[in-house]
């Protein structure tokens, strides 16, 4: 888009000029066959521009067939100046022209070659140049600064391009391993306590059932972008506290310490802790309890599950600890694990 705005300031620019050149030409006291000779040549400057250089400048071509365009548009300029001098008004819009379509190094002598084309030609015609040779050269400056000007802000769009597409891909990324995170954290948990309660006797039912459907809310939960549905419309103890209530072992939950309001974020990795804590309690540690403690001091918040189960071993750790220390580095706390008659995991956040 930015690129289609910046194109159309330049054809407006080319259009002022060669506009502005053949009413000058045509308003001059010279001989009618020269006026409308010059007038013609640069009608024909102005379609060779629309036929070719127009399709270069959309593409961003700088090869040499911007060397073939900056010909053909001196092959009609420089005769139209030898049969009107005012045709050299036309500069102003042909000299941008050579830097969009050459590089800034290629596109110096056509340049030079347009600036004096005028001069040489008022000379050989035994005439005084109607802009002094010194005015010339100031041009002449002026247009290779202004071409460099040119590809040096082309070159910080291109970078800047580059650099947006980065920051789209990270942030693709990132949001990947967001959802991929909240899944395993809720959806794959939740149908994990499932399975594992209907494996046992017939009084499980009721609590899969219960499982089941705080699983369902946490689908919507996650297709509305919303917090984890265990804390919608309560605080994080009682959040806790029902998850707690619902783990297919049996489960306590204590809170120690004077509760204080806690950031969202705060919350949604207490949360998740003990969503996956008590998950991985149900598949892998065997144990027969389960104990959480929600602990609040004056300089943090920590939350330790501890069970009695056989403990981490070897083991190395999967992606459900991955991603809760992920989560925990956002919010800047940490993660302990130790294993000592049975497992225990340790988030300890400040405050």
């Amino acid at each position: 888009m930015e690129q289609h705005q910046s194109l159309i300031t330049w054809y407006v620019l080319f259009a002022i000029t060669q506009a502005t050149a053949l009413v000058l030409i045509l308003i001059d006291t010279g001989g009618l066959a020269d006026r409308l000779t010059s007038a013609g040549l640069l009608a024909l400057n102005g379609l060779w521009f629309l036929a070719y250089g127009r399709k270069l400048m959309q593409r961003e071509v700088e090869d040499w067939r911007g060397l073939v365009y900056a010909a053909g548009s001196l092959a009609t300029f420089a005769p139209a100046v030898w049969f009107s001098g005012n045709a050299t008004f036309a500069l102003f819009g042909l000299v941008p022209q050579v830097y969009m379509v050459l590089p800034t190094t290629w596109a110096f002598l056509p340049m030079v070659l347009f600036v004096f084309t005028p001069q040489i030609l008022t000379w050989a015609a035994g005439a005084q140049p109607a802009l002094p040779w010194p005015a010339a050269l100031l041009i002449v400056s002026f247009s290779q600064a202004f071409g460099w000007a040119i590809s040096r802000i082309a070159q910080q769009n291109a970078q800047r391009g580059e650099l947006l597409q980065r920051i789209e891909a990270l942030t693709i990324e990132a949001e990947r391993a967001r959802w991929s995170a909240e899944i395993h954290d809720t959806l794959a948990q939740g149908f994990t306590s499932i399975i594992t309660l209907l494996q046992g006797a017939q009084p499980n039912v009721e609590l899969a059932l219960r499982t089941a459907r705080e699983n369902l809310r946490e689908a919507r939960a996650l297709v509305a972008s919303n917090a984890p549905s265990p804390l919608d419309g309560s605080t994080v103890e009682d959040a806790l506290r029902r998850l707690v209530s619902a783990a297919p072992v049996p489960s306590t939950f204590r809170v120690i310490g004077d509760p204080v309001p806690l950031a969202t974020s705060v919350d949604v990795v207490l949360v998740r802790t003990v969503q996956e804590a008590l998950a991985n309690v149900a598949r892998h540690s065997e144990a027969s309890s389960v104990d959480v403690v929600l602990r609040y001091d004056p300089d943090g918040v920590s939350l330790e599950v501890r069970d009695d189960g056989r403990g981490f071993g070897d083991a190395p750790e999967g992606f459900g600890l991955r991603g809760m220390r992920a989560r925990l580095e956002q919010v800047g706390g940490t993660l302990s694990l130790t294993t000592d008659e049975g497992a225990s995991v340790l988030v300890e956040v400040p405050l």
